[in-house]
């Protein structure tokens, strides 16, 4: 019989227990294929750990590059065909077979079928949200809007971690204000302009937060008196797969940009308390999504060797 689930939800605020395992990644943009390994790793979890296991997807699910293999930008890394729409198809399947421990955070991309800022990435006319509207058509629109409307915006796991899309820059809203934020209330349609959007565009666009802005962050969403130490998030592509940016911030790239032998995804045990973000180690809690494909001399590998 399946465990049941302790996860909670405060408005735009998921909150995930202390105990259990989480397996964590972000921005895969519409790489089906990225998303059948990660499955295929949750259920090894699951079946590891009796299915006390919990799945979180940082944003960004959508919108992939259209080139073709021959035309594929050496910048965006390995080859993949943009399958957005089947790719939330399968996360709604996956959803449905494990209630209450499959989740997804609200992405900037996912934000745009809401009346955010419309992304022009790989899509002038028709913008990747049009492109994308016009791919799934009207009814299946109608299910992946009321899907991207009920996403949480912040997630709160374990003791000491949380999970954006973006950097933090959280310059002043407390977690009540989080959690009461209104996806639909969006007064500025150039994305130059979502920046300095309370909320919406400080959890949703910016790439870079300092240290003294992420500590007052974290200050601000504790619940239940529990500290925590370091919030991970996505949304700039880090092409070696992930970066420290300070003792509070990790950055990381599950698919969106990357090489195979770079992608990386984040797998933790949520009884443990995180301090910092040296308290996720390679080769034990940060893992290559392809290590097959890795190089030898890569530092997950050689840590995960060393175990």
């Amino acid at each position: 019989m399946p465990i049941p689930s302790a996860s909670r939800r405060y408005g735009a605020v998921l909150h995930l227990p202390s105990s259990g395992k989480l397996l964590i990644s972000t921005d895969l943009h519409g790489n089906l294929g990225d998303l059948k390994k990660l499955q295929r790793r949750y259920e090894e979890m699951v079946e590891q750990n009796d299915g006390d296991v919990y799945m979180l997807l940082c944003g960004d699910l959508i919108h992939g590059p259209i080139y073709t293999r021959k035309n594929w930008p050496r910048r965006l890394g390995t080859y993949y065909p943009d399958q957005s729409v089947e790719l939330i198809e399968a996360f709604i399947a996956m959803r449905a077979k494990y209630p209450g421990r499959i989740f997804a955070l609200l992405g900037n991309h996912e934000h745009s079928h809401l009346g955010g800022p419309q992304t022009r990435k790989f899509h002038q006319i028709p913008s990747e949200t049009e492109f994308f509207e016009q791919t799934a058509g009207k009814e299946r629109m109608e299910v992946f809007r009321a899907l991207f409307a009920s996403l949480p915006i912040l997630c709160i796991a374990g003791r000491g971690l949380a999970f954006t899309h973006g950097a933090p820059r959280v310059l002043s809203a407390s977690i009540d204000d989080i959690a009461r934020v209104d996806y639909f209330d969006v007064n500025v349609k150039k994305i130059n302009e979502m920046f300095n959007v309370p909320i919406l565009g400080e959890l949703l666009w910016c790439r870079q937060a300092g240290p003294l802005v992420i500590r007052r962050f974290l200050k601000k969403i504790e619940v239940d008196g529990q500290r925590n130490g370091v919030v991970l998030y996505g949304h700039d592509p880090i092409s070696s797969g992930y970066v420290v940016r300070s003792a509070e911030q990790i950055c990381f790239s599950t698919s969106f940009g990357l090489k195979n032998k770079n992608k990386i995804f984040v797998e933790v045990d949520l009884a443990r308390e995180f301090r910092t973000a040296y308290d996720l180690r390679p080769g034990i809690e940060i893992h290559h999504l392809y290590p097959e494909e890795a190089d030898e001399e890569s530092p997950l590998l050689q840590a995960a060797k060393a175990l």
